[in-house]
């Protein structure tokens, strides 16, 4: 028990720490890129509220999975928070909304055999962005309009496939991803991102505590604005620890990503994420 205090507590200090400092951050790394319900597990009907916080952005996500046969039907809406400062920085508003909501639906199975060893589940997953959250939004300040876009305005499709490998308490996890952007009515497109995310399963105390390392890089290519390219490609390596705990309540865990690698044609910065989550299965 003080072994998983001493981590928890460690865990939850640094997040503190990091998510208070303005460092990196790139704000076409969204969330969608961050599978917050593993679709292999999941045997009932589930809900995973996740709260997201970094430099300037709070996000509260609300994803749904409902399992049917080798199918599960998953639905995520982000309640969003984010923080506008004046350009002299003496004022500053913080306007809330409806980000854009995604649908997904996956297909999963099995080896029955196993791989050497290890019991062996994959999953293919399709999911669709609809552009529910407003790209229009602004807020004013001293007579000035400020965008505070909640959404970036076009339909999104991300093809995902996922291996599980488990045995003796221990899992290996893959996630490969390719998301395509859509065009929004402003004529603008967000680069494609490629994105490959591997994590293993570790910290096993007691059967109630599960401690996680995750490693997260982004390929992304250049967008679109009418005929002309928007210079926004990029090379991302994110690393995340994560621990969860079961309570009679459902799964809690709290993470952080920490930027490793970042490399884009522009000067473009990326925060810290800090998340807190709570699983509950019906």
């Amino acid at each position: 028990m003080k072994k998983i205090l001493v981590c928890f507590l460690f865990v939850f200090s640094v997040s503190l720490i990091f998510a208070s400092v303005d460092i990196l951050k790139d704000p076409s790394v969204t969330s969608e890129l961050y599978k917050p319900i593993d679709v292999m597990t999941v045997e009932r009907p589930q809900i995973n509220p996740e709260f997201e916080m970094s430099n300037g952005v709070q996000s509260v996500k609300i994803p749904f999975a409902y399992p049917y046969q080798d199918f599960v039907f998953g639905l995520n809406l982000p309640l969003l928070r984010k923080t506008i400062v004046s350009f002299d920085g003496e004022k500053s508003k913080s306007p809330i909304g409806i980000g854009d909501m995604s649908l997904s639906a996956a297909y999963t199975s099995y080896l029955a055999e196993g791989f050497k060893g290890w019991d062996f589940d994959y999953a293919g997953n399709l999911t669709i962005k609809l552009p529910t959250g407003n790209k229009d939004r602004t807020v004013k300040m001293s007579g000035i309009e400020y965008a505070v876009p909640m959404g970036s305005g076009s339909w999104d499709f991300i093809i995902t496939g996922n291996a599980l490998l488990r045995r003796n308490n221990r899992e290996i996890f893959s996630d490969l991803k390719f998301r395509l952007n859509g065009e929004n009515d402003d004529d603008m497109k967000l680069g494609n991102m490629l994105s490959l995310k591997g994590r293993y399963g570790f910290l096993q105390f007691e059967p109630k505590f599960d401690g996680y390392i995750s490693l997260l890089m982004i390929i992304g290519s250049d967008g679109k604005l009418g005929s002309a390219d928007i210079e926004m490609s990029m090379f991302v390596i994110d690393i995340t620890p994560e621990l969860h705990y079961l309570t009679p309540f459902g799964c809690v865990s709290v993470g952080i990503s920490l930027p490793f690698i970042t490399s884009t044609k522009t000067k473009t910065t990326r925060d810290v994420i800090v998340r807190f989550g709570i699983s509950k299965e019906y």
